[in-house]
């Protein structure tokens, strides 16, 4: 699921903005203007007794021969996205439109270095447990009794 979401801020930024795009590793021999989509990085937390959610932060930077250059693109995409409400379209395996969205929170736009700007995006999944582990949660005895058993 993570490899659609990753894909849809791809599909979302080359909508807004022309540079060669890098995903695992930007080689010494880059062409610029240049965007590398790293792996996101997940933070899972507890959410309730049925679900729990991560929270991805994906650090996109953009790079070019000028930092200016660099914040204009940087700019662009992050504009693009608090125009659309934050919503960034899915896609599917053909890179077209599901007609789906997903949230991304505030995304934060900063210099790294010169010729490069970071965009810092983060969203939340939340996801069900097992629904045996679900059930097992549900069995927890207070005071001696079942939860809901109480008179």
């Amino acid at each position: 699921m993570l490899e659609y979401e990753i894909a849809a801020i791809y599909y979302f930024v080359t909508g807004i903005i022309t540079a060669q795009p890098y995903f695992e590793e930007v080689p010494l021999d880059m062409l610029l203007p240049c965007v590398f989509y790293p792996t996101p990085a997940p933070a899972a937390s507890g959410f309730s007794v049925n679900a729990f959610m991560t929270e991805f932060a994906m650090y996109i930077k953009f790079m070019d021969h000028s930092t200016m250059a660099a914040y204009e693109m940087g700019e662009k995409v992050l504009q693009a996205i608090m125009g659309n409400r934050r919503k960034v379209p899915l896609v599917d395996e053909a890179g077209k439109l599901t007609g789906k969205n997903f949230r991304v929170n505030m995304p934060k736009l900063k210099k790294i270095e010169n010729g490069v700007y970071q965009l810092e995006l983060s969203w939340n999944r939340h996801t069900r447990y097992n629904a045996k582990e679900v059930t097992l949660a549900r069995d927890i005895f207070m005071n001696g009794l079942p939860i809901g058993k109480e008179d």
